[in-house]
């Protein structure tokens, strides 16, 4: 009875998230995790029931993280950090598991699950910060539970879903009426504040109008993209990549606002790398942008011309406002940056990067010189990137806040944008270094969750990966098929309608200290007990 609980419940956890089995998360959120914890009761001593969670929960994220084991760029030095991942996530497990008893109680249970969201919290200050796979991922399976997120964000989800299991797991032991209405009451409970959260926003809430838009999907290799070392037959030149880009917009069709993805061509913002002859081939000569600096540059007799000539210049020929991703760098330092195009206009706005990705965008712990110099070697890294500070809305027809890649997975830099007045999340990413995995899927799925937290609708658009839109409540709009090979664009209508959430007001603060509160209560608890 034992390994079919252990073995029932790993099925369940592991692929209880949106992006693996649909439905299995309603049951990992309700006892997925109790399964589990029911089966080491069995086991006599705390350091076994610390084994078996370690190897449990260890083997549960090797499932869920195992986008990161795939070797087409990141080498197999990429195995090393998913090893240490999975481990030292089991470990905390691990840790949680050791303190449970037979059975917990109410209060030990309050306790244990402040305790986990402690240790999640935790996990923001590794490197730039680990964000993915929160137990209470599963709770987002249902559009319903997902706005369970908008009274204390993705961490108050987790906090949910290990108190739901213990309470699930005391039911399990005791089998008493009481026990079991308790554990279905409070698993119930996030689908039907969803369901009347929803029908009051839709009833008291308008619309306040429609965003037309394109999202373009470049769908680039990054030996397409860039020229590689033994890669080049692979190469498609910066101008034919803005012809894959032109030939997917469709000049017939207006709309408000055009969106490319992190990143989206090569040679950065401003270096003048096409000649003006040829871009005429292009664009309407009408439409170009100032030639001037740092739009153009004459060199030897002809006009040379930047990726911001040409993004000015699409803005200005569709009549839309563009925003796209692309490297810049200035007296101030170098950036993976996103810029904002408005027709007509003959400036831009710029946001730069905030949280760089360890190896692929900066060489980590660069203070050992020696590991740094190893890993720089190993990876073929040359540069790093300077991290953004500020904070950026860009106003378009709706303030629009931005973030780029895995800022979308951080609750607090997201809530930033809200309390900034953006009325519209704006993301661009590039899952393409992890060809033929799950990344793209639970990506989006960090995507609804931002959404759901702050009541506001938010767009991606990606070079590989998921390009789509999901409303204020993490229900998805629309959105094109990832693809590794396609370039494609999506047009739509967006709703926008936004609405304040609790979590948007106190953000992470809230859960931490009702977690802080339970670990308090219950240790004083505990000592006012001791004889």
């Amino acid at each position: 009875m034992n390994y079919f609980l252990i073995a029932a419940s790993f099925i369940l956890v592991a692929f209880g998230q949106p992006a693996w089995i649909s439905g299995f998360g309603v049951l990992a959120a309700a006892f997925g995790f109790a399964l589990f914890w029911r089966a080491i009761l069995n086991y006599q001593s705390p350091r076994e029931r610390f084994i078996a969670s370690v190897i449990w929960f260890s083997c549960v994220q090797g499932v869920q993280l195992s986008w990161m084991a795939t070797l087409d760029y990141m080498g197999p030095l990429i195995l090393v950090m998913y090893l240490f991942l999975i481990i030292a996530m089991g470990v905390q497990f691990g840790v949680l598991s050791f303190f449970l008893e037979h059975p917990p109680s109410l209060l030990r249970s309050f306790a244990m699950a402040g305790c986990w969201t402690l240790f999640e919290w935790m996990r923001l200050y590794f490197l730039c910060g680990f964000t993915w796979n929160p137990v209470g991922l599963s709770l987002t399976d249902s559009p319903y539970s997902l706005q369970f997120a908008s009274v204390w964000g993705i961490f108050g989800l987790s906090f949910w879903v290990i108190l739901v299991n213990l309470v699930a797991l005391k039911a399990l032991v005791e089998k008493s009426t009481r026990h079991i209405v308790v554990w279905s009451s409070l698993a119930f409970f996030p689908y039907a504040f969803g369901l009347v959260q929803q029908s009051v926003v839709e009833s008291h809430v308008p619309v306040s109008g429609n965003l037309s838009v394109a999202l373009v999907q470049t769908g680039l290799l990054p030996e397409q993209k860039d020229q590689i070392p033994n890669s080049h037959s692979a190469y498609v030149s910066p101008l034919d990549q803005w012809r894959r880009i032109l030939e997917v917009l469709d000049p017939e069709e207006k709309v408000d606002l055009i969106v490319l993805p992190e990143a989206a061509l090569p040679l950065g913002a401003h270096l003048a790398g096409y000649d003006l002859s040829k871009i005429d081939q292009c664009f309407k000569k009408s439409a170009f942008a100032p030639l001037k600096d740092p739009y153009a540059l004459f060199s030897k007799g002809a006009w040379r011309v930047s990726n911001a000539f040409l993004c000015q210049t699409l803005a200005n020929q569709s009549g839309a406002h563009v925003i796209v991703g692309l490297d810049d760098q200035d007296f101030t330092g170098k950036y993976n940056a996103a810029f904002h195009f408005v027709p007509g206009n003959g400036s831009y706005e710029r946001y730069e990067k905030r949280v760089l990705v360890p190896v692929g965008e900066y060489v980590p712990l660069q203070k050992w010189r020696r590991f740094a110099r190893f890993v720089a070697e190993q990876f073929g890294i040359y540069s790093s990137f300077d991290a953004g500070s500020e904070v950026k809305i860009f106003k378009a027809h709706y303030p629009i806040g931005i973030s780029i890649c895995l800022e979308e997975t951080f609750s607090h830099l997201t809530r930033e944008l809200r309390l900034k007045g953006a009325e519209v999340f704006v993301n661009l990413t590039n899952d393409v270094w992890f060809p033929r995995s799950k990344l793209p899927q639970q990506h989006f799925d960090h995507g609804r969750v931002r959404a759901a937290e702050n009541g506001v609708p938010i767009l991606r658009a990606c070079n590989t990966g998921i390009t789509g839109a999901v409303n204020c409540f993490g229900r998805q709009v629309a959105r094109l098929d990832p693809s590794e090979k396609k370039a494609d664009a999506l047009y739509f209508s967006m709703p926008i309608r936004s609405f304040p959430t609790l979590y948007t007001w106190w953000g992470d603060s809230g859960i931490l200290a009702i977690s802080v509160g339970s670990l308090v209560s219950y240790f004083a608890y505990r000592k006012k007990k001791l004889p």
